[in-house]
Parts: C-alpha cells; sequence; structure tokens
C-alpha cells in the first residue's frame, strides 16, 4: 500500500497550509485541515477555511472562496506534491465563534 506523502509527512504539509493562510489574511482568520478518505476512498484532505466575517458576506464569499482554493491548490499543490485530493469547506468567523466559543 503507497502512504501518500501529506500522510507521511503532516508536519510539513501543516506548514505550507499555514504559509498559504498569512499570505490569504486579512480575510482568512485560519485554515484547518484534515486527512482522510473521501467518499470513494480517495485519500483526501478537507480544509476548513475560518473567513472574517467581512469575507463572508454573500456579495464577497465567492470570490473570496475561489482565491482561497485557488491559492491553496496553486501553492501547495495537493493531488501533485502530496497525493491527497483537497476538498473545501468555508465558515466565518462569528459561525465558529458560536460552534467553538473558546477557540474563534
Amino acid at each position: 500500500m503507497i502512504v501518500p506523502k501529506a500522510f507521511a509527512r503532516q508536519g510539513q504539509f501543516a506548514t505550507a497550509v499555514s504559509q498559504v493562510a498569512e499570505q490569504l489574511r486579512p480575510n482568512v482568520v485560519r485554515i484547518q485541515h484534515e486527512f482522510g478518505d473521501d467518499s470513494t476512498g480517495e485519500p483526501s484532505v478537507f480544509f476548513m477555511v475560518i473567513l472574517t466575517d467581512t469575507a463572508s458576506r454573500r456579495d464577497r464569499l465567492l470570490t473570496v472562496a475561489n482565491e482561497v482554493s485557488t491559492a491553496l491548490v496553486q501553492q501547495i499543490a495537493p493531488l501533485e506534491e502530496w497525493g491527497v485530493l483537497p476538498y473545501f469547506s468555508f465558515r466565518s468567523q462569528s459561525e465558529q465563534a458560536k460552534l467553538e466559543p473558546s477557540v474563534a
């Protein structure tokens, strides 16, 4: 069985994600990620992107979400370099605060 590079080098992957998140400020509060398999059993990375409330506004969300996902795919190359399919979810900072008040 071949283990994806992302699974074997999780620290390096986390560093790369943090660097991209820094570049995406002020719209991005943080980017969390989790490894696993998707519904078809393919090795995957699931990104949860916490956006500022301003960036999450209806009139900006599509643009910001596209910028974030494009930056992650182009700069990290999850599939090509790390062997995992990327999936993205977005949440506003206030939504995250309601779910995890001590974290946001």
